[in-house]
């Protein structure tokens, strides 16, 4: 009976703490409506991407971050100095990004509450190959779903798994749903950059 009365408890306890982390999903958007802004955003090589976040976020403070990975090297340092505050169960991540020459992309990210200039981060598009390697804004799905107690990877600018001597496959990365910050090590990804919420 008393071992009965413990599993119960211990199946409450788990539940109960799931549900105090509440579940965080993330939809990705490219889509850029405006027929102007497309095509001048195509004639700049500037690239988008939406984040957008649901869950029990509302009144959590969350902080912004980069990973900036080469070798086996991960350098993490927050985008904004200070955390903000969830004002609403939705919030949205913009990402733009363009080449600023073969080893550098600037990255700017307009945030709930904040909208950033935009930053230089290495990547490496010679990567010592007979042909230019080529970087996307990318979505990071996850192995399982998120909740509020997990860092949340929102988007990588990242070459694809080498496929051929000049092609790379973005989707076979993409659905790995593999960490980023194993890309490297598992796929010899260039060096690159992602971006991950964390939340209070």
């Amino acid at each position: 009976m008393k071992k009965i009365i413990f599993t119960i408890a211990a199946s409450f306890a788990l539940s109960f703490n799931a549900a105090a982390q509440g579940r965080v999903t993330v939809d990705y958007d490219i889509t850029v409506r405006d027929t102007l802004t497309r095509e001048l955003m195509a004639f700049l090589d500037v690239y988008y991407l939406k984040a957008t976040v649901h869950g029990d976020i509302k009144g959590k403070k969350w902080l912004l971050y980069s990973h900036r990975c080469e070798g086996d090297s991960v350098v993490t340092k927050p985008v904004f100095p200070y955390a903000f505050e969830f004002s609403d169960t939705t919030a949205t991540f913009t990402f733009f990004a363009k080449n600023d020459g073969p080893d550098t992309v600037r990255i700017s990210c307009n945030t709930p509450r904040y909208g950033g200039n935009s930053v230089k981060y290495a990547i490496d598009t010679k990567n010592e190959t007979e042909y230019p390697t080529p970087y996307i804004l990318m979505e990071t799905f996850p192995e399982k779903p998120y909740t509020t107690a997990d860092e949340i990877n929102l988007a990588a600018y990242t070459s694809g798994i080498r496929t051929g001597r000049s092609s790379y496959s973005f989707c076979d990365l993409r659905y790995k749903k593999s960490h980023p910050s194993t890309w490297q090590k598992e796929h010899k990804i260039p060096r690159f950059v992602f971006f991950s919420l964390r939340m209070e």
